[in-house]
């Protein structure tokens, strides 16, 4: 087993409190509803910590998995703090990782822009190391979420106004 971690600055021309509720408080909304072509539909077991996402995956995003499952582990409105923890389904959990926690922090750096401080933590089930094209692949994809949500909140200015 391997323990690795992988981190990224992103800067977005939302503010983080548009980019929060977005991105962290409705994802199994908006999702679906941004990216038909990679997620199918989405829905949110519970409320606040300890609540599951579920993502359910288009045929056509091609992934070895229909679904994505993972624990809300913190969720700080306050820091705009989010945290979550896989639990079943994924491109790489009980495929090449045992296990993995996502982890972003949106920074305020204007009152229409913020940096996105994204950490992605993980085990690996063997003693090999994640290749870089695994990790690029997980990187573009957490990226591109957001920036899919910051394009849909640029063009609807008044939505989480």
């Amino acid at each position: 087993m391997v323990s690795g971690s992988c981190t990224d600055e992103v800067a977005f021309n939302v503010s983080a409190a548009r980019l929060w509720k977005g991105a962290i408080e409705e994802p199994h909304i908006l999702h679906p509803k941004l990216m038909p072509d990679l997620f199918s539909k989405a829905e949110r077991i519970g409320e606040g910590v300890g609540a599951i996402n579920v993502f359910y995956f288009s045929p056509a995003a091609n992934l070895p998995r229909s679904f994505n499952k993972n624990k809300i582990e913190v969720l700080d409105e306050a820091t705009f703090t989010f945290k979550n923890s896989a639990v079943e389904g994924g491109g790489l959990l009980g495929v090449v990782v045992k296990s993995y926690i996502y982890e972003s922090v949106f920074i305020p750096s204007g009152a229409d822009s913020c940096v996105a401080k994204i950490k992605f933590e993980y085990e690996t089930i063997g003693d090999k190391d994640l290749s870089e094209e695994e990790l690029k692949s997980n990187r573009v994809g957490s990226i591109g979420v957001l920036k899919a949500v910051e394009g849909y909140l640029l063009a609807n200015p008044d939505v989480y106004a």
